[in-house]
């Protein structure tokens, strides 16, 4: 599970993502030196952004903030949209990022959630700040959730359900499409019943998507020296109007000698590939992996992986001969009886998952008013769960009622937990009770 911090993203790994198949390196060289030589940092920015992080007042943000999202707040407010969170993130250690804040949206039915986020950024290209605003609209259902946004994220997890972009600056426009989107929908969207509710669904949503960027290497976390150097960095003034000169006089000789040496570095490459590398599911040669780690062990491979998407699709990925072990493994990992918050059981029910496996989490009903979480991670290729269930406390802190094991899961999974008169009762999909305890 991935550590709260500062990550930067790993542009290395994105541009090997893009430009996977040998033949492609040709044409993409400019654009990949062009994208290299006009990237001003290597900052870093504070994930995941939980919903704690970072709530402010009004007059915590900026009034170049307030004046920038005037119309589009104005617009939320005519579609039956009410403030439910203001937001300023931890600095971010990117020197171009010059502000940051966002404002999140509830419905009046409760169901749909709304994001304003701005940006103003620095431009050395043209020496001046602009103003960068992402909005979205989001529903979720039980096994789905549906995002309408007018900037798309360079890196969305991969479960982070079905994003649709509008190219469109018009908060009303966007809300059109969404209801559009959601016509389609076979499910009904959930109805957050009171803040909470949203806050646990938002934290999940944040440590899950930066648990999946980290897996797939989209994002490294800065150490601590890294941490200070950037943070320095971002203390100092944007580049001036020397650096720009000097920046464009550079560039077209650097891209006329950098594109002659990435050629030839291609050719190498496509040469050692064939020879000697080991070709993934779809045909292509890249670096290999063949074992996993999980808490503290190493697992062998099926077979050697070169993709962590690959890796994860294979239902038969793992070596036969691993998988008593690992069934043990996961069935021997300690789970605290308390937690001091709702995040430290999230936190927890994330990092018993094993890599590539499937994992739910949800809330709970109650008869008596108090919270209940329920998670539970896929035991690979057994037709097991571990589940955990968590109950709130009324000093704020969570404690663990039930661990078990569910044998079954492959033909009739847990998917709701009720707390009637004191007894945990588990239900399937179609309502049928699957198990019961007192606690």
């Amino acid at each position: 599970m991935s550590e709260p911090g500062y990550y930067k993203v790993n542009y290395r790994a994105l541009r090997l993502r893009e430009l996977r198949g040998a033949f492609k390196w040709y044409l993409s060289v400019p654009l990949w030196l062009a994208f290299r030589l006009m990237r001003m940092s290597r900052g870093g920015t504070w994930m995941p952004l939980i919903w704690d992080n970072g709530e402010c007042k009004p007059e915590d943000l900026s009034d170049d903030f307030w004046q920038a999202t005037k119309s589009h707040r104005a617009e939320f407010e005519e579609l039956g949209f009410t403030q439910c969170r203001l937001v300023k993130p931890p600095k971010s250690l990117e020197p171009i990022v010059r502000d940051h804040a966002a404002i999140y949206y509830l419905d009046s039915t409760c169901s749909y959630f709304g994001s304003l986020t701005y940006i103003r950024v620095y431009e050395a290209v043209r020496r001046k700040e602009l103003n960068r605003i992402r909005l979205s609209f989001t529903a979720v259902s039980e096994n789905d959730t549906l995002t309408c946004v007018n900037r798309s994220a360079t890196f969305d997890a991969r479960d982070s359900g079905r994003v649709v972009s509008v190219n469109s600056s018009d908060v009303g426009k966007i809300y059109q499409r969404f209801r559009e989107e959601l016509q389609q929908c076979p499910e009904a969207p959930r109805s957050f019943p009171d803040l909470e509710s949203l806050r646990e669904w938002f934290d999940a949503r944040a440590i899950k998507s930066l648990d999946d960027c980290v897996r797939r290497r989209l994002f490294i976390r800065l150490t601590e020296p890294e941490v200070a150097a950037a943070r320095a960095n971002s203390e100092r003034n944007a580049p001036g109007l020397l650096l720009t000169r000097l920046f464009w006089s550079l560039t077209w000789l650097a891209l006329f000698l950098a594109v002659l040496v990435l050629i030839l570095k291609a050719a190498v490459m496509v040469h050692q590939h064939w020879n000697s590398q080991i070709p993934d599911a779809a045909g292509e040669n890249t670096v290999a992996i063949n074992t996993i780690d999980y808490h503290g062990q190493k697992f062998r491979l099926s077979r050697p992986y070169s993709d962590w998407d690959v890796y994860k699709n294979d239902p038969n990925n793992l070596d036969t001969n691993e998988l008593p072990q690992i069934e043990r493994t996961m069935e021997a990992v300690k789970i605290p009886a308390t937690f001091k918050d709702y995040k430290e059981f999230i936190y927890i029910t994330a990092d018993l998952a094993f890599p590539g496996y499937g994992e739910s989490a949800g809330e709970g009903q109650t008869d008596d008013g108090s919270k209940l979480l329920f998670g539970s991670v896929e035991i690979p290729q057994v037709d097991k769960e571990r589940v955990l269930a968590g109950r709130g406390q009324f000093d704020g802190s969570w404690r663990l009622v039930d661990d078990f094991i569910y044998a079954g899961s492959d033909t009739n999974d847990i998917r709701s937990v009720r707390l009637e008169h004191g007894q945990l009762k588990y239900f399937d999909r179609k309502g049928r009770l699957l198990r019961k305890k007192a606690i």
